[in-house]
């Protein structure tokens, strides 16, 4: 049974909240009861100085790969972003495009826009399952 370490980010806190390891069981009931629109709803009631983050849920190994989704915009125009943090190689171009070489990127990221509450959780399950090829498709 693997552990993945959770926290919560709060849109007026700098620090991350109930930092925790956590079964998928226990996920699955941390991300149903997190108050995503109360969150958004503080977020935009805050003045800009206020704000430290968008209400997020994060989800880390021990091998440097990370899951957070975030919700942003209003409580009646919002979405979703699903961030997905790996090391892995990737295409880099230089001379004005004309020589590609791989790069070892130990923090890439793929930030994914116009995403539901369900994709959010969909991608926290395939990444407690480990199953990091159906991520890489969809994220």
């Amino acid at each position: 049974m693997i552990k993945l370490k959770y926290s919560e980010s709060h849109p007026l806190k700098s620090h991350l909240v109930n930092e925790q390891y956590l079964t998928k069981e226990k996920f699955i009931a941390k991300f149903e009861a997190f108050d995503w629109f109360s969150l958004l709803k503080e977020l935009n009631a805050a003045s800009e100085h206020q704000i430290e983050c968008s209400p997020s849920l994060n989800l880390d190994d021990d091998e440097g790969k990370s899951i957070t989704v975030s919700i942003v915009g209003n409580a009646k125009e919002f979405e979703f972003y699903v961030c997905y943090k790996r090391p892995t190689t990737v295409k880099r171009s230089k001379w004005l495009g004309l020589v590609k070489y791989d790069y070892f990127d130990k923090d890439f990221c793929s930030v994914i826009p116009q995403q539901s509450k369900q994709d959010g959780l969909d991608a926290f399950l395939y990444f407690y399952d480990r199953n990091f090829e159906e991520l890489e498709k969809r994220w």
